[in-house]
């Protein structure tokens, strides 16, 4: 596929219609822990989006299974599922949905509500679109969360408080 490249706004002037999540996607993230950067991913379980007949989007959501999270490292994964952490046997699923969409000439913005443990907060994402063909859409979406507004404890030498979030995904319609 092509680069992230372009207008986002000209291309969905062209993408009349309702586009679902085209196959296995994943989250990325990166936060602090013990002063080096961990990296891992969440599994999109389920997204979709509408662009309207004037090039708008709306009804932007998203599903992802935090429960599947990797780390690489067993212990640390499980070590996010206790209950101070993600509880994740509570909570087993991420939820985004879009309150707001922009569309400046060289990318979107999203914002929204992102429900993570219970506890949901408005969340900004940049987003990129690249359309290389007609029923396909390339998207690229990234943000930053502070885990202690979603109630997400742990000493700050331990996991730092900002979460950097990167999705890159494949839209059909």
């Amino acid at each position: 596929m092509p680069p992230f490249s372009g207008s986002s706004a000209a291309v969905l002037q062209h993408a009349v219609g309702t586009w679902t999540l085209a196959g296995p996607t994943v989250a990325e993230f990166s936060v602090g822990n013990l002063g080096k950067r961990v990296s891992g991913t969440i599994p999109v379980s389920s997204a979709h989006f509408e662009v309207s007949e004037n090039g708008s989007v709306r009804d932007v959501y998203a599903v992802l299974d935090i429960s599947s999270i990797d780390t690489g490292l067993a212990k640390r994964d499980s070590d996010l599922r206790k209950p101070g952490l993600l509880d994740l046997d509570n909570h087993p699923q991420l939820t985004f949905s879009a309150t707001r969409v922009s569309a400046p000439e060289d990318r979107w913005t999203v914002n929204g509500l992102l429900t993570v443990k219970g506890a949901t907060r408005e969340i900004a994402l940049d987003v990129t679109v690249a359309q290389p063909s007609d029923d396909t859409a390339r998207v690229r979406l990234t943000g930053r969360l502070d885990r202690r507004h979603y109630g997400i404890k742990a000493p700050r030498f331990l996991i730092g408080a900002l979460v950097d979030l990167q999705i890159e995904a494949v839209f059909s319609r």
